[in-house]
């Protein structure tokens, strides 16, 4: 009996020790169990947070040195990647292929454009040494020399051919030159009319009503030179209005003060001369067009402005003139308009020469473009005594090549004392 009873004693011990390893062993499962589900729901998490994560903007267009990389870039110039490189001075795009063929179609056009002026230019040096050959062959009647037909008596100019691009040019030169020579000679230099021909004035109406296949641009030259070779759109003729200033001076002014005139056109010739052989006739147009234009705005300027004003070309004619201005001078506002009247025939001799000294001084220097003085105004009627004493200053307005296109005055009348 004891022996039966230790052995079924021992066979229940063994049976409790089975049971507690298999529970042990269970409960050590669900700790693993339990530890690995965290780690599960984190892998899940992260998943889940890089699914969410936005994506990388692509850009349209890559630096061109990431584009040679083949790696990513942004829209920052400098982008980050050049930046990091320590390159970020030299990331600039890369052009595209439209772009050049863009620029090189403006190059194309560029190098039309300058054929265009070049045949131009070629045409009007033959023209001018066409009309000095007639010049020479001319008919003598009574011993005064006619020249197209028209009849100009012309004074004795040099017919070798000009040196100038723009004949318009190189006569105005020819004219402040022979005024140096001319003190005491009293021929005046009158240049005909050049004849407008039919078959160009034709060609012109053809071009302007059906101009050629072109861009908007080239279609503009092609009318812009047809007018131009047919007479319709010229440069300003500024010899007429040299030819005016010697006539006033020969008639108005002592030899004295036209002396000191003549020292002053001494000066700015050789800055006129260096300029002038540069210009051809159709850029003296896009010159006339630009004045026009300030025509224009100084129309809208003195018609606010209460304090006498008027604005006259290089040469002295007046072209406007506000209303202010024409009741200080007595003289009906059409007058102050196309030239009928010149500035130095509104002004007292002395006052006259002081102006020309100044302008003359500062006529070529881009530095130097308005002068504060005083001068002396008058009727232009040859019997009006009486004078205006005026603060006067004058602005020079210059065209892109630094030539006097139109000269701004503002007169201020003062009490004298």
């Amino acid at each position: 009996m004891n022996n039966n009873s230790s052995t079924s004693g021992n066979a229940n011990s063994s049976q409790q020790q089975g049971s507690s390893l298999v529970n042990a062993v269970n409960k050590e499962l669900q700790d693993m169990q339990q530890q690995q589900q965290p780690s599960e729901d984190d892998a899940s998490a992260d998943a889940k947070k890089k699914r969410a994560a936005p994506k990388r903007r692509k850009v349209t267009h890559a630096c061109v040195y990431c584009r040679r990389s083949h790696m990513p870039c942004d829209d920052g110039r400098p982008c980050q990647r050049c930046i990091k490189r320590n390159i970020g001075h030299l990331c600039h795009n890369e052009p595209k292929p439209s772009q050049l063929a863009q620029s090189q179609g403006a190059g194309a056009n560029d190098a039309k454009r300058a054929q265009q002026q070049q045949q131009l230019h070629n045409q009007v040096q033959t023209n001018s040494i066409h009309q000095q050959q007639q010049m020479q062959q001319g008919s003598v009647n009574n011993g005064v020399p006619l020249y197209g037909g028209f009849g100009n008596p012309l004074s004795a100019l040099p017919v070798t051919p000009l040196t100038f691009a723009s004949e318009h040019m190189g006569n105005e030169f020819t004219v402040i030159s022979d005024f140096l020579k001319s003190l005491g000679n009293d021929q005046q230099n009158v240049f005909p009319e050049q004849g407008i021909r039919v078959n160009t004035t034709e060609k012109f109406f053809l071009t302007a009503a059906d101009p050629s296949d072109g861009t908007n641009e080239d279609r503009l030259t092609q009318v812009i030179n047809a007018k131009f070779e047919a007479g319709l759109l010229r440069p300003y003729n500024y010899v007429n209005g040299y030819t005016r200033l010697q006539r006033y001076m020969d008639s108005n002014m002592s030899n004295i003060s036209r002396q000191r005139i003549l020292n002053v056109m001494g000066t700015f010739r050789p800055a006129f001369r260096t300029i002038a052989q540069t210009l051809t006739d159709i850029d003296l147009v896009l010159v006339e067009e630009a004045f026009e234009r300030l025509l224009l705005d100084y129309d809208r300027v003195f018609g606010s402005m209460g304090i006498p004003a008027c604005l006259w070309r290089r040469t002295g004619e007046i072209y406007k003139g506000n209303k202010e201005f024409a009741a200080l001078v007595s003289v009906p506002l059409e007058m102050l308009r196309e030239g009928r009247l010149c500035i130095y025939e509104l002004m007292a001799e002395e006052s006259a020469v002081n102006y020309w000294e100044k302008y003359g001084n500062i006529a070529f220097d881009a530095g130097q473009k308005a002068v504060l003085t005083s001068c002396l105004l008058k009727n232009p009627d040859p019997d009006s005594q009486s004078v205006i004493s005026c603060c006067f200053s004058f602005t020079i307005r210059r065209d892109k090549y630094n030539i006097p296109t139109l000269i701004v005055g503002n007169f201020l009348p003062v009490a004298l004392g």
